[in-house]
């Protein structure tokens, strides 16, 4: 057995990455013949790059190079919706090859909204043997669109952090002057509407009225220029420049880890932002690894990465008194505690995740 991978990237600073080469790793502990195809180059992995799908050209192109690189593969597994699974429907057209894809989130969704994209999503989705939704949000959104017998949900593993010493923790907290703050709140992901940044702010400025030290870490990429305006501008306006920081250069997981440590709630406050939506939010078990409880989104695919009341709680969007009072609940009860919170971080695993997909591939 050989299996064509496609997916964006496979780079460990990248969320998507994170999530691929955490897949790929496993099947290759299962001394699995892979074959990589991706946007990014990676010498160690032996990827094989293709164009970015900006052009209806280099659309082509890609259909072309992966069409041809899966001719001495039984399997193809795309690793998103769009384009990543039309490119796999077009590598097993017309042959006896399985295909299988994963619904992720927005790309996976979205997609299905537009006419050509959308006619040829669901042709991909319906040759697919199996698709596997990271969350039953995201396969309830695609089973809006197309009914489908072939799809099921198999959560994402996760990759762990490593641990870091005492010393990395506290040269972290002296560099960003965050020691001794109470409470602590941080967000890792991209800063745009749809990680919902804005919307904890505004909650900080309500909870700051009870815990005047209150400090809100931003951990992200700040491409999304006006958003990131936004909460400068807010801040500046309601007196909370003391209150929030934003950390856009966070390089390597120790550093990373040494953010988890210094929180005491993680917040994924998300959106559903017209068609784009948050698929799951592995960000949350990230945080649940160091023990730290999470406040998350309902409606989106956060609800598969928050037990309510065990390793964290949910949120209606944009409902600011449900933050703050989800926020103070955590910090004035021991209803989650650290000990339930590592309990579900544990029920997560790329070895989980690899050995559902196995089970089809060997159909």
């Amino acid at each position: 057995m050989k299996i064509l991978i496609i997916t964006n990237n496979i780079e460990p600073t990248s969320g998507w990455g994170r999530s691929s080469l955490g897949i790929i790793d496993e099947l290759k502990k299962q001394n699995i013949d892979l074959c990589i195809v991706s946007e990014w180059q990676n010498d160690k992995y032996g990827t094989q790059k293709i164009y970015p799908p900006n052009s209806i050209i280099n659309l082509l192109l890609n259909i072309f190079i992966i069409r041809k690189l899966s001719k001495d593969c039984s399997i193809v597994h795309s690793f998103d919706g769009w384009p990543y699974g039309v490119y796999g429907y077009f590598s097993v057209l017309g042959t006896k090859k399985k295909l299988f894809i994963n619904g992720v989130g927005t790309y996976s969704v979205a997609p299905l909204y537009a006419k050509i994209k959308g006619f040829l999503l669901k042709r991909a989705y319906c040759r697919a043997q199996r698709i596997f939704t990271i969350s039953a949000y995201v396969k309830n959104r695609i089973l809006e669109h197309i009914k489908l017998k072939n799809i099921e949900v198999v959560h994402l593993g996760i990759t762990p952090l490593p641990k870091p010493s005492i010393d990395q923790v506290r040269q972290f907290q002296d560099r960003y002057a965050i020691d001794n703050r109470f409470p602590v709140l941080l967000t890792v992901g991209e800063i745009k509407e749809r990680k919902g940044q804005f919307d904890t702010l505004r909650a900080v400025r309500l909870l700051k009225q009870t815990h005047p030290d209150i400090l809100y870490i931003i951990v992200g990429g700040d491409k999304d220029l006006s958003y990131v305006n936004k909460i400068r501008v807010y801040a500046e306006k309601n007196n909370l420049n003391n209150n929030y920081l934003i950390i856009p250069d966070i390089v390597d997981d120790v550093t990373l880890a040494c953010c988890y440590e210094s929180c005491h709630i993680f917040l994924l406050n998300s959106n559903n932002d017209e068609n784009h939506i948050e698929g799951f939010g592995l960000v949350v078990l990230e945080a649940n690894q160091f023990g730290k409880p999470a406040i998350g989104s309902r409606n989106c695919g956060i609800e598969d990465a928050i037990n309510d009341g065990v390793n964290g709680y949910l949120v209606e969007q944009k409902n600011l008194a449900d933050i703050c009072l989800k926020v103070n609940k955590i910090l004035s009860e021991d209803t989650v505690s650290r000990e339930k919170v590592i309990y579900f971080y544990n029920q997560f695993s790329w070895s989980k995740t690899v050995k559902k997909y196995i089970e089809h591939y060997d159909n």
